[in-house]
This record gives C-alpha cells, sequence and structure tokens, in this order.
C-alpha cells in the first residue's frame, strides 16, 4: 500500500468519525433534555431507571467513537512506520506524524482503546447524567 492511499483511508476513517461524533452531540443533548423534561412532567419513578440506561448508552457510544478516533490515529501512524520499516521512502510529513504520535511498528497494531482525556471527558458527562437523574432537586422559591 502507498502512502496516498494509507492517508485515503485514514481521511475516510476521521469523516467517517466525525460524522458519529455529530450523533454523539446530538444524542447527548437529547438526554439533558430528557432529563430536564423528566423533572418538569414528573413521570414515575421507573423512568429514572430508563433514563438512566438511556444515558449510559449514550455515554458508551460517546466513549466508543473516541477510542475509534484513538485507534484510527495509532493506526496512521503504524501503517506509516510499516512503511518505512519495508523500506519505502516516506514524506517529512509521514515522519513528522509517526514522531507526533509516537506509535510505531514496534508497539504493534492498535487496539481500540479510548485515551485517557476521553475517559476523563466520559466519566464527568455521565457523573453529570447520573446527578440529573438521581441527586434531589434544590427547592424552587
Amino acid at each position: 500500500m502507498s502512502e496516498f492511499q494509507i492517508y485515503h483511508l485514514a481521511q475516510l476513517n476521521f469523516i467517517n468519525n466525525a460524522i458519529y461524533t455529530v450523533v454523539v452531540v446530538m444524542l447527548s443533548a437529547l438526554a439533558f433534555y430528557l432529563i430536564r423534561r423528566r423533572e418538569e412532567l414528573d413521570l414515575p419513578p421507573y423512568s429514572k431507571i430508563i433514563m438512566t440506561g438511556f444515558c449510559a448508552c449514550v455515554a458508551f457510544f460517546g466513549i466508543q467513537v473516541n477510542s475509534f478516533l484513538a485507534t484510527t490515529q495509532k493506526g496512521l501512524s503504524y501503517q506509516l512506520s510499516e512503511l518505512k520499516t519495508s523500506g519505502t521512502a516516506i514524506s517529512s510529513t509521514a515522519q513528522n506524524w509517526i514522531d507526533f504520535v509516537g506509535y510505531g511498528v514496534t508497539e504493534g497494531p492498535p487496539a481500540l482503546a479510548p485515551d485517557v482525556p476521553s475517559i476523563i471527558f466520559w466519566l464527568i458527562i455521565s457523573f453529570m447524567f447520573i446527578g440529573g437523574i438521581w441527586f434531589p432537586r434544590p427547592a424552587k422559591k
């Protein structure tokens, strides 16, 4: 595979990930809206369980999308470094990407795992979901 083909496949993955990121943002906004509406409509207690399940799915989907982004970035670096070790000359841009990501042939193919900032971000969002559903509301004045 040539360097151009590697870049082309990576860009398709980045576009795909961007579309899924938009969906995650819309689902997160929907989850926060539903949390607020559940409280306004004073729905029965079992609605808290349903909302918790929905919000857990949104958070899981979000962490998966971030995992695919991290894997695509590492995979691009891995494929470019694999091309370099095969003896094919690579561009300075490819070498800069390998140096920037710091992932090469010696690490092996990248696993589907999120990066630490993504984990922290989705833990905070999950806490906000759970807090909005289960924590008591302040008294209205």
